[in-house]
């Protein structure tokens, strides 16, 4: 629900775009949709950009030394006695990532053997999202 709820803010963050009419001087009374403001300033969506950014932090926290915290977190298993905290997201990053990974239809084990290479890993990071 709280993955659902956040992804929902941000496109409602990004459709408006209000930075971007107003550097274009379109008002509202001008009724251009948001789809058309996109295309003129070729942007892609934001949530496009927030998965290619995790895509590629992932890969960058792959190819680490495994000795190093940021890499021994990735790979840790949670105690079973653990409780996230009152007030936490439901959704951990990992989950978040497990389903931008399903979204290329990758496993987290696949995809931990594919960010190794350094160039494939990149490419699949740059096609961002496939919906």
């Amino acid at each position: 629900m709280e993955r659902v709820l956040f992804s929902f803010s941000l496109v409602l963050f990004d459709v408006g775009r209000w930075c971007l009419r107003r550097i274009l001087n379109i008002h509202w009374y001008h009724r251009i949709p948001n789809c058309e403001v996109r295309r003129l300033t070729e942007q892609p969506p934001l949530t496009t950009i927030i998965q290619k950014r995790r895509l590629t932090l992932f890969g960058h926290l792959v190819r680490m030394d495994e000795s190093t915290d940021a890499r021994r977190i990735l790979t840790a298993v949670l105690q079973s006695e653990w409780r996230r905290p009152v007030e936490r997201p439901y959704t951990s990053w990992m989950a978040t990532l497990k389903n931008d990974l399903a979204l290329h239809n990758l496993t987290l084990e696949d995809a931990i053997e594919l960010a190794l290479n350094k160039l494939l890993w990149r490419l699949l990071a740059a096609s961002g999202a496939t919906h």
